[in-house]
């Protein structure tokens, strides 16, 4: 009689050895799953982060050229908010370049030369998944400080995700 497997005790162990390997499978896959979300929520409130960065050094330059408020246009109106770039400056090489925020989000792109999140198109960058909208609720009346709001969305397959940070900032008319 020869002695060997039978085709039931060969299955029997395979089913074993898969059960046995499916738990740290699947551990690793959700860690996979989570490192990629802590990484976009850690680049989401650093770009957030930029956004009350942003509003800080205009209203500085404002402040120091002697203008009362922060007088960003797009960014003024209440609801509906502004984009603006955290490295693409208007001609006078001072101010940001504020563009209304528009129902389309607009996103950030991504250059893997420089490593840089902004609004630039230059070759080379491409949409990122992330998309910035500054607001600034004005201060009640004869008020000087205003509450910003930045605000980073994305989306990834589990679902919209979004950082909202806000910060208030006193009104600096002279320095």
């Amino acid at each position: 009689m020869k002695r060997g497997f039978s085709l039931i005790e060969t299955l029997v162990a395979t089913a074993i050895i898969v059960m046995a390997a499916t738990g740290p499978l699947a551990l690793a896959a959700r860690s996979l799953g989570q490192a990629n979300y802590i990484k976009d929520q850690i680049v989401a409130t650093f770009l957030a982060q930029e956004g009350l960065e942003i509003m800080r050094n205009v209203r500085d330059v404002n402040g120091i050229t002697a203008i009362s408020g922060f007088q960003l246009g797009a960014c003024s109106s209440i609801g509906t908010g502004c984009t603006v770039s955290g490295t693409k400056l208007n001609t006078d090489g001072k101010t940001y370049e504020v563009l209304p925020a528009t129902s389309n989000p607009q996103f950030l792109k991504f250059s893997p030369v420089t490593n840089v999140y902004d609004y630039t198109t230059d070759s080379g960058t491409a949409n990122s998944i992330y998309s910035r909208i500054i607001k600034i609720d004005p201060p009640p009346s004869g008020g000087k400080e205003y509450k910003i709001h930045s605000k980073v969305t994305w989306t990834r397959a589990s679902g919209p995700r979004s950082v909202d940070l806000t910060e208030n900032l006193f009104e600096r008319t002279k320095w």
